[in-house]
């Protein structure tokens, strides 16, 4: 719990206290417990403890409110990034919120990908989401909510470009979150701390030989 208040600059009874008026408001599974084992679960994950150990990987990130972009380099071509991102199977228990990932259905460059969701921005909930991708290797990718759990939106579109010495790698992100006004700013803030941990460990993983 101290980790996650020093990674997340809020304070973890806020975060309870939150995930308490989330269950009394009526939405089904929030509550402070699942909220307090996925801090605490975050905060000692060996993805986490390399982003806090390698600050000068981290990726440039700008936008608020749920409309984001993100760029990192990464010193690769760009087939071998194209090749990591795309493995969306490989990526559950890798990234930091994805706990399940699963290809339902393919149809050439278009698929449809079901993923599971459980972060510190999720209070501690299993978030499901259905998504459609399109593929336009190896340059781009671009995806959108088919169905979910508490989400209203959710877009956003991959770029790789290449460059001296490897590629940039761009994410565009469009997230509108089912859940009280009162709790946005901390979901948004949470979400941001994500993103950029997300787009760190996705540049490990493609650097890796």
């Amino acid at each position: 719990m101290i980790a996650l208040q020093h990674r997340y600059r809020i304070p973890v009874q806020v975060l309870l206290q939150a995930a308490t008026l989330l269950s009394v408001a009526g939405l089904g599974g929030w509550s402070p417990g699942h909220a307090a084992v996925a801090t605490a679960a975050e905060s000692r994950s060996p993805a986490a403890t390399w982003v806090a150990q390698n600050p000068a990987a981290k990726p440039s990130l700008k936008g608020k409110q749920g409309n984001y972009t993100a760029n990192v380099f990464v010193a690769v071509p760009a087939k071998r990034a194209w090749s990591v991102l795309v493995n969306y199977e490989a990526m559950t228990g890798v990234m930091p919120d994805i706990k399940e990932a699963k290809v339902l259905r393919r149809n050439g460059p278009v698929l449809e990908v079901q993923q599971t969701y459980q972060a510190p921005y999720t209070f501690g909930r299993r978030i499901k989401a259905v998504l459609t991708m399109r593929e336009s290797a190896p340059r781009q990718l671009s995806y959108e909510l088919v169905r979910g759990d508490q989400i209203r939106q959710l877009r956003g579109t991959w770029t790789i470009t290449p460059v001296a010495g490897g590629v940039l790698i761009k994410h565009q992100l469009l997230v509108d979150p089912e859940v009280p006004g009162f709790v946005r700013p901390m979901y948004f803030e949470l979400m941001e701390t994500n993103l950029v941990q997300s787009m760190t460990i996705l540049k490990r993983l493609m650097e890796q030989s």
